[in-house]
């Protein structure tokens, strides 16, 4: 997997990786002094079991720490790109309680899995993001031959529909390009919980 991939280039050899269910953990309760999740609670099917099972391996006192996109109105990068799809496509956004990317977008909805997984001394702080590019047309290359949700959510279009798009979304990023290329701004939230 990627993390292994990356801790071998680095040549970091006290690292172990294992892919699991994060809905049923494969670990021993009471193993990890913290638990971190980096831009993945919101989609997994019931982000309240996956709290539970991080809580479940994490010592008492220990914490849970998890970092996902705030609301879709916040994120430009993937705002403009959703709008796009939504109007020439008529896609709809996923259902409330659906897994996807912006699904857990506000506080409340955070401290509520937090909540409801048994934490205490919950919180949940707003924090910018930049993504950077070279340029706008560098953003769109990089979306179109990537395999994120970006690129699925385009490919749901019609072959001709799918081209308006993309130069759309090109010329929607160019607001934000500078003498430092493009810069678009975002925000994401981070939830800690003690056991």
């Amino acid at each position: 997997n990627a993390a292994a991939e990356a801790a071998r280039n680095e040549g970091i050899n006290n690292v172990e990786t294992r892919v699991m269910n994060a809905e049923a953990l494969e670990l021993d309760a009471d193993s990890f002094d913290a638990v971190i999740s980096r831009i993945a609670l919101m989609l997994f099917p019931s982000p309240v079991k996956a709290l539970t099972e991080m809580r479940r391996v994490v010592k008492s006192n220990g914490r849970v720490a998890v970092i996902v996109f705030s609301a879709l109105e916040n994120n430009p990068y993937h705002g403009i790109v959703y709008d796009s799809a939504r109007r020439i496509g008529n896609i709809p956004l996923p259902a409330t309680g659906e897994p996807w990317r912006y699904a857990l977008g506000n506080q409340a909805a955070l401290e509520s899995v937090y909540s409801r997984a048994g934490f205490l001394n919950v919180s949940v702080q707003t924090v910018p993001i930049v993504r950077r590019f070279s340029s706008a047309s560098d953003a769109i290359r990089r979306s179109r031959s990537g395999a994120g949700d970006v690129r699925q959510l385009i490919n749901r279009l019609s072959e001709s529909s799918r081209e308006v798009a993309w130069a759309e979304i090109e010329q929607q990023f160019k607001q934000f390009e500078g003498p430092n290329g493009l810069e678009i701004p975002g925000e994401v939230l981070i939830g800690v919980g003690t056991k």
